[in-house]
């Protein structure tokens, strides 16, 4: 059989390749096109081909490796901006950029709340001691109430409130 690229030298290399276009069903074999070319068109247009079987092995392998690359991409929820899979995101419980934040905030509550029955989190935060910690939830609760006094036109509680709060932040100034 002749080369079909440059129609002189016999056919050496058979390539078959799987197509696949926007009308075939996912899960269904493409078009078979077959070419059979020679080994020096198959080197110049840089197909695999190989002139010893330990040769052949080992094209066969790289071949194999490159398929089984391009084919292994994630299935179901992925990140749109580092394409971290959900199933990898499960198995390590670690994200691989900020998007990941939003695309998983379902999966990511409920392993929060399997791992800490929390979601936010309660404790103190790094660098600050726990009576810092203390006067800052403090601080919180009194604004709150503050809040609530005016809402209900408690002008007396809500000045009360007031002087306790200014009391409690310049406490916090002088420490």
């Amino acid at each position: 059989m002749q080369c079909e690229v440059c129609q002189q030298g016999p056919a050496s290399v058979y390539v078959t390749d799987l197509t696949y276009g926007p009308d075939v069903p996912h899960g269904e074999l493409g078009a078979l096109e077959t070419k059979s070319v020679c080994s020096s068109c198959a080197a110049h247009l840089g197909l695999p081909h190989a002139t010893t079987p330990a040769q052949d092995k080992a094209v066969l392998f790289k071949l194999l490796k490159k398929t089984a690359q391009k084919s292994a991409k994630p299935v179901g929820l992925t990140c749109p901006r580092c394409e971290l899979p959900l199933s990898e995101f499960r198995q390590t419980g670690r994200v691989g950029c900020a998007d990941c934040y939003a695309t998983f905030a379902p999966h990511l509550e409920a392993m929060l709340l399997g791992m800490h029955q929390a979601t936010r989190h309660v404790g103190r935060g790094p660098g600050t001691s726990a009576a810092e910690s203390d006067r800052t939830a403090e601080i919180a609760r009194i604004r709150e109430r503050m809040d609530l006094a005016i809402r209900e036109e408690d002008y007396e509680d809500a000045a009360r409130l007031r002087d306790e709060l200014t009391k409690l932040q310049s406490e916090g100034e002088s420490a």
